[in-house]
């Protein structure tokens, strides 16, 4: 992790940054009953890739770590605002693939595709089994997979420092005055748009309905930016504390060239894609 401590208007704010560090076997399978209630397991087959760290970094992390979290307690234990930035590294600690090794397997290696080549939206006309299979390997992946404790620990430290605080407080109060559109942090801007904007957006009218992720409050003294499509910071964050920059693979809407409708929706509980994993495709019903 990388704290950097700042100062933003009269606020001291620490800053949490977690890079990528290293990468896992992608579609590993990992099956856990639960996500939040069970345990923090990592998943097998761990394979070099690379965003894993040298020898030499490694001695150089392990050789600094100490003086590295006293550092970052104290600019934790200093600061007014929490502003936690997740990446692929905070998913890689709960077994899962980043981007660089999640497409790197047989089946796509025999179609001459890569990541990028997989993660083109006209998959989803030209070969939707194909789309689906990916996608759908990494729903179930996520799905399955239980959250590591580093989520745990956030929480406890934004509920005993962040949240409550006279700082927290003023900026609530604050954000319900001003009543900006920016106030839409916690929604995609699609749900924004669906739901009448700035003024249903949940946090100018807390009774609105917001679409996927009901908003129910406005964010205090801790906020959580990531780019991972996991959907795991819901499991223990704030809706209103979570900006998603890149949606989660839990909401899905039509793909139609003409959509039947602009309505996001969550997919259901019970859902899971069945994937050949010899091929990667998801059958046709």
């Amino acid at each position: 992790p990388l704290f950097a401590p700042a100062r933003a208007s009269h606020a001291r704010t620490a800053f949490v940054g977690v890079p990528a560090q290293r990468s896992v076997s992608p579609h590993s399978g990992l099956r856990d009953e639960s996500a939040r209630e069970r345990g923090r397991g990592r998943g097998p087959g761990r394979m070099v890739g690379a965003s894993e760290p040298t020898e030499a970094q490694r001695a150089e992390l392990r050789a600094k770590v100490g003086a590295t979290c006293e550092q970052a307690a104290a600019a934790i234990g200093n600061a007014d605002v929490l502003l936690l930035c997740t990446g692929a590294g905070f998913s890689a600690d709960s077994g899962l693939a980043v981007y660089a090794d999640v497409a790197r397997i047989k089946p796509y290696a025999d179609l001459g595709l890569r990541y990028h080549d997989i993660c083109q939206p006209s998959w989803l006309h030209d070969k939707p089994e194909l789309f689906w299979g990916f996608w759908g390997q990494c729903f179930n992946d996520y799905r399955n997979t239980a959250p590591h404790e580093g989520y745990e620990m956030v929480d406890r430290w934004a509920d005993r420092r962040f949240r409550h605080s006279p700082v927290a407080a003023a900026i609530r109060e604050r954000m319900l005055q001003l009543r900006l559109p920016s106030a839409q942090l916690g929604q995609p801007p699609a749900v924004a748009e669906q739901v009448g904007g700035a003024e249903a957006s949940g946090f100018s009218s807390l009774a609105a309905p917001v679409g996927p992720y009901e908003v129910e409050d406005v964010p205090g003294g801790f906020f959580a930016f990531t780019s991972n499509v996991d959907a795991h910071h819901f499991d223990w964050f704030r809706a209103c504390e979570i900006r998603e920059c890149h949606g989660n693979t839990e909401l899905y809407q039509c793909g139609a060239e003409r959509p039947c409708s602009t309505q996001i929706w969550r997919a259901p509980e019970n859902l899971q894609f069945q994937v050949d994993r010899s091929t990667m495709l998801a059958p046709p019903e």
